[in-house]
């Protein structure tokens, strides 16, 4: 009898994943992700209640003996596999609408042409800016729809919209500009460390020449925007966040910044969406990423509109007035928000059992991921410029 109300107690007493409840989430949110986790199908759950000194009981599966580094290793290493299948299937993807598509279209007949190392698209306008809205889309929402059938998270935790510190929320537009703005800054000065070693870091982006193809322009903006957040800050940054909300930042945008391709942007991209990850934690909803990605991808086409297709005789000014007045007004919002919800900032970033060197062994012996990571690596390299 003794035993059973022992085991009945032990059932019904706050336990240690109580205790990981995200305090920056809503209630629903929080029962959401308690319960995925908990289902016993779902063995990229991880999910392991402490008792001190005690045997550890798990609902639906009993009484656990092991360690629960042992479990959250075997569960990060079943995470990393699938995002290396998925991340795999992205590669692929961009390999083919990058560098063959084109080819397949122009021996159609249709005005398009690539160059091969770069990457870069010449010909018909219109049909770039279709090819690259459909790279930006179909090359994360298959691999995000087949993600999602996998793990059949609820839809309230791979997409939170409920906005729960609302002085961040209107702070990350501020934010963002002062953020975008000093990381163009640095930037530069890396830039220049690229040229030593006759690296090229001139780039072109796809912007319309004809006022015809400024709405298709627009419609690609913020379609890019959108998916790229909903499937990076959405999808991703829940999926890994059971090991901790500091984990699944750097996974989130090591992730991003590799999908660049582009070894000039890897370190702003990087910066860029670790800001728009803690943004989005804070404040509890993805809504927050969409906006701040369309707001960084905003300024990145101003900046260079100004730079590249203003006359030269006055772009340097523009560009100097540009980011003066961003800068300004980041620093202006920066002081009111600080002044008034200072407390509505700081985060604790809650880890789990492993530590930082094991999760990167573990992340290290996947193989799909060393796989995409080295395509990826591959691509990268190709897309190097050298100055002659």
């Amino acid at each position: 009898m003794s035993t059973e109300t022992e085991i009945r107690n032990e059932k019904n007493a706050e336990t240690g994943d109580d205790h990981i409840n995200w305090r920056y989430q809503d209630k629903e949110y929080n029962e959401s992700f308690k319960e995925w986790r908990k289902q016993k199908q779902h063995s990229i759950g991880f999910y392991f209640v402490e008792k001190p000194n005690q045997l550890t009981y798990q609902d639906k599966v009993g009484f656990i003996h092991d360690y629960p580094e042992a479990r959250e290793a075997n569960a990060f290493h079943r995470v990393m596999t699938i995002l290396g299948l998925i991340l795999l299937y992205k590669v692929i993807f961009d390999i083919f609408a990058i560098y063959l598509l084109p080819v397949f279209l122009e021996m159609m007949g249709f005005n398009i042409h690539t160059a091969f190392f770069s990457g870069e698209r010449y010909g018909d306008e219109a049909l770039i800016i279709v090819l690259d809205i459909i790279t930006a889309v179909m090359g994360r929402v298959l691999p995000i729809a087949i993600l999602v059938k996998h793990i059949q998270m609820p839809f309230s935790v791979m997409l939170p919209t409920k906005i729960t510190n609302k002085p961040m929320f209107r702070f990350a537009v501020p934010a963002m500009l002062l953020v975008t703005s000093i990381c163009a800054i640095m930037s530069y000065f890396y830039e220049e460390f690229l040229s030593l070693f006759s690296i090229s870091t001139s780039r072109s982006l796809m912007v319309p020449t004809q006022m015809e193809n400024l709405p298709l322009f627009l419609v690609h903006l913020l379609l890019a925007a959108i998916v790229s957040d909903l499937c990076t800050h959405g999808v991703f940054l829940q999926f890994t966040r059971q090991f901790g909300e500091g984990t699944a930042l750097i996974t989130t945008s090591i992730i991003y910044a590799v999908c660049t391709y582009d070894i000039t942007m890897m370190p702003f991209a990087f910066i860029i969406t670790m800001v728009i990850g803690y943004f989005t934690i804070r404040t509890g909803s993805v809504i927050t990423a969409v906006i701040m990605r369309i707001m960084e991808k905003c300024w990145v086409y101003s900046l260079y509109f100004l730079n590249y297709l203003a006359d030269e005789s006055y772009s340097d000014t523009l560009v100097a007035a540009f980011f003066f007045i961003t800068i300004i007004a980041g620093m202006a919002g920066s002081v009111r928000f600080f002044c008034n919800y200072s407390d509505r900032f700081s985060i604790t970033l809650k880890e789990r059992y492993m530590s930082v060197s094991a999760k990167i062994l573990t992340a290290a012996s996947s193989i799909p991921l060393i796989v995409w990571f080295t395509i990826s690596f591959v691509m990268t390299i190709f897309n190097l410029n050298f100055e002659i």
